[in-house]
């Protein structure tokens, strides 16, 4: 839980950060969302989370592909198409949510997907992190 609260904090942080340099580049330049997902009990309950700001100072290991994703998708993870890759049929549940701001618009998102493989499928860069 406490990483929780950290990742609340660190959002808000970018916030800020982000929004004191909005008057010296267009708004819709100003992003940062939490992005986290919770493995199942299958996978020991794991829980991530980062902040994407599609900015040079991201600790998103993958944040040039991921902010690619999101500006082809309008930031809506229901417009994600999956690739290619096989993934197997094994039930493990994997909730990823993206709170925040995308371009200056509000976004919050909440989805779950059967497994890890299938998450990585639609979601890409986004919550390989």
């Amino acid at each position: 839980m406490s990483a929780r609260i950290l990742a609340f904090a660190a959002l808000f942080v970018s916030l800020f950060l982000v929004s004191g340099t909005a008057q010296a580049a267009p708004r819709d330049h100003n992003t940062a969302l939490l992005l986290e997902v919770q493995y199942s009990d299958v996978e020991d309950n794991a829980y991530k989370a980062t902040v994407l700001t599609c900015g040079r100072t991201d600790n998103h290991p993958r944040r040039a592909q991921a902010c690619a994703s999101l500006a082809a998708t309008s930031a809506d993870l229901d417009a994600m198409a999956a690739d290619d890759r096989a993934c197997t049929f094994i039930y493990a549940p994997v909730e990823v949510s993206m709170f925040g701001f995308w371009r200056g618009e509000p976004v919050a998102e909440v989805r779950t997907f059967p497994n890890s493989c299938v998450m990585l499928a639609h979601t890409g860069a986004l919550f390989d992190f």
